[in-house]
């Protein structure tokens, strides 16, 4: 297994791009609205083998003080095989001279993070937009 990976958006099928998101049991997104959020995000990099995309991630930050990974998808036959750790990698070389990089880890996913070096913070707050995310994000008190 060869990966190669990129931070070129041109020439993504954004249609694919939607199913590596549906593949991990994210909620459904439009391949349109992923490619106007790749497109204004100003870090991202994807994985490939051969021409499957299998892996991809993107931040989101204000330019200097303030950054935040957003999207860290890997698509599950290649879980476990450090295609999310390197991709993270990446993009915590590319946000090295913010202040802060911070992320919100899909339940379940905490391990992951701890492993690379990453900790929990305090204190953080979501204002849940659904019910799914009441249950999957807000701790009960």
């Amino acid at each position: 297994m060869k990966i190669r990976y990129s931070s070129s958006t041109k020439n993504i099928d954004w249609k694919k791009v939607s199913e590596l998101f549906e593949s991990v049991g994210w909620e459904k997104r439009s391949p349109e609205q992923l490619c106007k959020a790749f497109t204004d995000s100003t870090f991202k990099y994807f994985a490939y083998d051969g021409d499957n995309l299998i892996g991809l991630g993107r931040t989101v930050d204000d330019g200097c003080f303030y950054a935040w990974i957003v999207d860290l998808v890997i698509h599950p036959e290649y879980q476990g095989k450090r295609v999310g750790a390197n991709i993270l990698n990446e993009l915590e070389k590319n946000l090295s001279s913010y202040l802060t990089t911070m992320l919100t880890a899909a339940p379940g996913k905490s391990g992951f993070y701890e492993k690379l070096g990453w900790k929990k913070q305090h204190s953080a707050y979501i204002f849940p937009r659904s019910d799914e995310q009441l249950k999957e994000f807000v701790l009960s008190e």
